[in-house]
């Protein structure tokens, strides 16, 4: 076996000086397909991904092989003769290496304040062509305004605090930053999307000393999904991140914290459980608002977008290769027949039962004394719960419907009509179909108790949250861990 692989990696070797980078699957293909070498193993390609990893992390900068991007490798020698590396040149560690020369796993998870792409492009057509010090300055001058008890500032109005607490060209950046976004970029919450610009390079001080676009920043803000976003998703942990919500989903953020956490403690200086949560909040954002993940209710998985970007970029840690693929589509199918499975059951449920499962949900959402109605005289109310709301307690009235028929304003006038019957301030609608458009506008009318609404599919994913008609197995998958490798090699 020692053997056939020594044959695969040497012919690994000779085909990527003719062919350069290439993916560790289409490597596979043309060495076998070529004749070039022979593999004994079920799945070469994955053995060969797994190889080539191993070889990284033990050697580090000493390998033949350089990881070019997920599932991209090509030698060493040539990349760096080549184009610049992917990895940016910082300023000298303390073990005296540049960053380039540094093994690529010790360069993630750098950048605190974790940015929406979306926001970094709008920046980068508004930043080029001032001098540096106007950006700094501008973000000095954001830091040091604060609101006082008697003079409060509402940030989140861009439109009222510029020309109130800004002058001058901060007013000038400011409301560039704001109008030509439009209006999706607060100009005072814009201190990560720099730090990311600066620390891979996406934007440079120009010959004129003006800032500049740089060919990595031009790539990124014209290829949605391009080179420069897949490095950047590798390099700040969004590749492994999106993999945890696939390997774990539909899961809420504290489901795949632990190894989250482990992750960063492997690949970035960040240590305190506070930044731990905040680094995964920021990068679930991220991934929410490129359509890769979806969020219901708390509960996150990953979309078919998502599992296509798996698949075209690969991750370093999912050495499994096409079978992890595989894996990760079937739970997702999997997951889908399970609702629609709950969906049927909910509409063939008896009424009452209905109602004390609205009951038991309720229970397992915190909320107390909870009760059911009796069939008659409820004036369409059929549970009954106390939440407490910091450190009050109030009554809530719910309405169940069992039905495949849209609802109508009707039926919540009707139930917000019966609050004070049972001493309630507001209420809750549950049904296994969807909401009219006048219903939903009329939940938070002004002036009147707030009703909310949660349809067919909002009531599944709290089933699914709180494992009421549930159960969630787990499929112990296996997976080459090369730092093991790398290590037990080092101590030899």
């Amino acid at each position: 076996m020692s053997e056939s692989f020594k044959t695969l990696r040497q012919a690994a070797v000779d085909l990527l000086q003719e062919l350069g980078p290439t993916h560790y699957q289409e490597l596979t293909d043309q060495v076998l397909g070529r004749g070039l070498a022979t593999s004994s193993s079920k799945t070469p390609a994955a053995s060969l991904n797994a190889m080539i990893a191993v070889d990284i992390k033990r050697n580090a900068n000493k390998s033949e092989f350089v990881r070019v991007r997920p599932g991209v490798f090509g030698l060493r020698a040539l990349h760096a003769a080549g184009a610049k590396a992917d990895v940016p040149a910082e300023s000298k560690p303390d073990d005296g290496t540049t960053a380039t020369e540094r093994d690529e796993t010790e360069q993630r998870v750098r950048t605190p304040l974790f940015p929406i792409y979306q926001e970094v492009r709008h920046l980068l057509k508004i930043w080029p062509g001032r001098p540096r010090k106007q950006i700094t300055g501008l973000q000095t001058t954001l830091g040091e305004l604060r609101g006082t008890p008697q003079n409060t500032v509402d940030w989140t109005d861009p439109d009222a605090w510029i020309p109130e607490r800004l002058s001058g060209e901060d007013q000038d950046l400011a409301r560039a930053i704001w109008m030509k976004s439009g209006k999706t970029v607060n100009p005072r919450h814009t201190y990560g999307h720099w730090l990311l610009s600066q620390k891979y390079e996406l934007i440079e001080d120009g010959p004129d000393g003006h800032l500049a676009l740089t060919d990595r920043g031009r790539e990124f803000i014209e290829h949605v999904g391009g080179e420069a976003e897949v490095f950047l998703d590798e390099q700040e942990g969004l590749a492994k991140l999106l993999a945890l919500v696939a390997d774990n989903g539909p899961t809420r953020a504290g489901g795949i914290l632990e190894e989250w956490t482990e992750y960063l403690n492997r690949h970035s200086s960040f240590g305190s459980p506070s930044t731990f949560r905040d680094t995964l909040r920021r990068r679930l954002n991220n991934l929410l608002d490129r359509g890769l993940v979806d969020r219901k209710s708390t509960m996150y998985s990953v979309t078919d977008m998502g599992l296509a970007y798996l698949q075209r970029v690969g991750t370093e840690e999912a050495l499994g290769g096409d079978e992890q693929q595989e894996l990760w589509k079937l739970a997702k199918k999997q997951e889908a027949s399970v609702r629609e499975s709950l969906r049927e059951l909910l509409l063939d449920m008896d009424a009452f039962a209905f109602e004390h499962l609205v009951k038991r949900l309720l229970e397992e959402m915190d909320y107390q004394n909870v009760e059911v109605t009796t069939r008659s005289g409820d004036g369409g109310v059929d549970v009954v719960a106390d939440i407490e709301l910091g450190i009050t307690s109030v009554r809530e009235v719910v309405q169940a419907k069992r039905h495949k028929r849209t609802i109508q304003r009707k039926d919540l006038d009707a139930l917000r009509g019966s609050l004070y019957r049972f001493n309630a301030v507001r209420g809750t609608l549950i049904a296994t179909s969807r909401f009219s458009k006048g219903t939903e506008e009329a939940a938070f009318a002004g002036g009147a108790a707030p009703i909310t609404l949660i349809d067919g599919d909002k009531l599944i994913d709290l089933l699914i949250e709180h494992g009421i008609g549930v159960r969630k197995r787990t499929l112990e998958v296996l997976a080459v861990d090369a730092d093991v490798f790398a290590d037990l090699e080092g101590e030899a």
